[in-house]
């Protein structure tokens, strides 16, 4: 099964001046959601919205596009019955995760607020071990 994501529209928003310090307890939410699935012939076609929220209210992302995909008859008719009993196939969810997120981050880049991936961890410093080759 072939599946291409098409971004339609993306949408960042800042709600606090560029100059002003971001609060130290942000909290970043990020929530997809993929619509109804139609079939037209062997493919089918869908919206979907991911939606990145802060609290405080410091800023809102949107990114919206359509997921098509392309199979044999089989592909499909099976896409649809994954659909229908609650589930999508994986290869739509990561595709639109990882189209979605890269829009996502490019937006957070722009108007200057940190994007919704988790943090670096930092290595642990043990004092009187040292490595040498």
């Amino acid at each position: 099964m072939e599946v291409a994501v098409r971004v339609m529209r993306v949408l960042g928003e800042r709600f606090v001046e560029p100059e002003d310090p971001l609060p130290d307890n942000l909290q970043i939410a990020v929530n997809m959601n993929i619509g109804k699935v139609e079939r037209q012939g062997n493919s089918a076609k869908c919206k979907f919205v991911m939606d990145v929220s802060y609290m405080p209210s410091i800023a809102r992302i949107t990114v919206e596009g359509r997921v098509i995909t392309r199979g044999s008859s089989d592909e499909m008719e099976k896409l649809i019955s994954d659909v229908m009993g609650g589930k999508l196939p994986a290869p739509i969810v990561q595709s639109v995760y990882t189209v979605g997120t890269s829009e996502i981050i490019i937006v957070c880049r722009s108007i200057g607020v940190p994007p919704p991936l988790p943090p670096i961890p930092q290595p642990k410093s043990e004092e009187g071990i040292g490595y040498s080759l």
